[in-house]
């Protein structure tokens, strides 16, 4: 009998499963009475959200946002600004000094040092003129503690306006396949009492008197350089994503050549370079600023008929989920499939090329788990948390739909009126990084969503029908089984 049970538990999963995008209707009399006096039932919950606002976010991603821009569904604007710092390898060496010298008149040189700061979207109009500086910061961010997207690097004194800065002008009309702009180094820089030709003549003649401090990331960020802080200071209208920051420096050798006669020497002319890279080894760290007055207006109750989804650091949506309805006469049930949709609401002008991107991927995850979730590195478990991707085709269509949250259900109703959030979970725009592991692909990573993205979904408010009967457009539908008693 326990196997003839196992295996019909199995059956229900498979038929509730399959039955999942379509009417459950007819699913209890195809099998009910053919398998161990099996009931099936299904129903319907209304269920209600609102939007809140995001806040700050834990800012650990290896990408930057840079620019300003705005909103042009919402009116929100949205600033980005990142700091970043620069990993070396313990292998790195500056070609020959001798030679350098020998092209300096002695003097180990740079010609020419600067950023090159590459991105791989865009958003906005890429022909706005724009203006950054890159500020050397006065010490490195440490990387034993959590920084959220509200930190103050000038505040907490990472960074002082004091320190070296350079600017540089910069639209993002890049036609090419490699998208990047530059910020150079080259003004004389100024380094406990030193004067040098510019950064990287600094970089150079730091490594020839102590090349012990490149062995290290650490020797290198607590004494070379400990990162630079990039702020927009001027522009609006577009914003660039960042995927990699480079510190790069270009030098000269002279290396004479002897002649066999002993009096035409001639001198070989070349010319080389180094290069420090931002990496997953060391710290690269969103600022972003919203337009705070404007998110809470519209995450207001105001908005009867919509709930929004913004990144980053915007707004999330909390969802009420009726968990004593669902479970009510059905306690010694078993709760097959609970499923989920959260329908999009298209733009209201959906043509315009400057709208921010759909978010790709959101997280369901409970409320009172969710600064935990991000600060513990935790993946989706398919138990209390979930991820569901933006799907434009198929039966949900224009929507984000949650198969099957019967677990989330049940943890929430052993949890019942333990704190006002028992109930209540969150969706939030993330970023899911997979890695490959043989031929399975898997979730290594999720991270708050730090691109330019937003959308709004239909809000779940009670409402009552013609009929008197209450109704939402969110509903939870879920499938039930039990055992017939004998």
């Amino acid at each position: 009998m326990k196997i003839l049970r196992l295996l019909t538990v199995l059956v229900i999963a498979a038929l509730t499963f399959a039955a999942c995008d379509d009417t459950t209707e007819g699913i209890g009399g195809s099998i009910t009475n053919k398998i161990d006096n099996i009931n099936i039932s299904d129903s319907a919950f209304n269920v209600t959200t609102k939007s809140i606002v995001a806040g700050a976010v834990l800012s650990r991603n290896n990408t930057g946002l840079i620019g300003k821009m705005k909103d042009p569904e919402t009116g929100n604007y949205v600033k980005g600004d990142y700091m970043t710092q620069l990993s070396v390898l313990p292998t790195f060496d500056v070609d020959t000094l001798d030679y350098i010298k020998q092209a300096n008149k002695g003097s180990i040189e740079a010609d020419s040092c600067y950023l090159l700061v590459s991105y791989n979207a865009s958003y906005g109009d890429t022909i706005a003129p724009m203006k950054v500086t890159a500020y050397e910061m006065t010490k490195p961010m440490a990387e034993d503690q959590e920084y959220y997207s509200n930190y103050d690097a000038f505040k907490e004194g990472w960074v002082r306006e004091s320190n070296e800065h350079w600017s540089s002008n910069y639209n993002l009309s890049n036609t090419s396949d490699v998208k990047n702009f530059k910020i150079y180094l080259n003004k004389e820089y100024k380094k406990d009492g030193k004067r040098y030709k510019n950064y990287g003549s600094y970089i150079m003649q730091t490594y020839a008197e102590h090349p012990e401090y490149f062995k290290t990331n650490y020797k290198f960020l607590h004494n070379v350089c400990p990162g630079f802080y990039i702020k927009n200071v001027g522009g609006t209208g577009n914003m660039a994503k960042i995927w990699n920051t480079e510190l790069i420096f270009y030098w000269t050798r002279h290396k004479t050549i002897k002649a066999k006669d002993g009096v035409t020497d001639s001198t070989a002319v070349s010319i080389g370079y180094n290069r420090f890279d931002g990496t997953e080894e060391v710290l690269q760290l969103n600022k972003i600023e919203n337009d705070t007055k404007n998110l809470e207006k519209l995450a207001s109750q105001d908005q009867e008929n919509c709930t929004y989804l913004k990144s980053p650091a915007g707004i999330f949506t909390e969802v009420t989920l009726p968990i004593e309805d669902i479970m009510k006469g059905h306690e010694k049930d078993t709760l097959n499939t609970a499923t989920i949709s959260f329908p999009r609401l298209n733009n209201a002008d959906e043509d315009n090329a400057y709208n921010f991107a759909t978010p790709s991927t959101i997280l369901m995850v409970q409320k009172d788990s969710l600064q935990s979730f991000f600060e513990k590195s935790k993946l989706a478990d398919n138990r209390t948390s979930y991820t569901a991707s933006y799907s434009s085709t198929g039966s949900y269509k224009n929507a984000y739909t949650f198969q099957n949250i019967a677990n989330l259900v049940s943890a929430m109703y052993k949890n019942k009126g333990k704190g006002e959030n028992w109930n209540k979970v969150v969706l939030v725009p993330v970023n899911v990084i997979t890695t490959t592991q043989g031929y399975t692909t898997v979730i290594s990573k999720i991270n708050h969503d730090m691109s330019l993205a937003s959308t709004r979904l239909k809000r779940g408010v009670i409402t009552t029908d013609s009929n008197g009967k209450e109704t939402s457009p969110i509903q939870i539908k879920v499938i039930y089984s039990k055992f017939k008693e004998e």
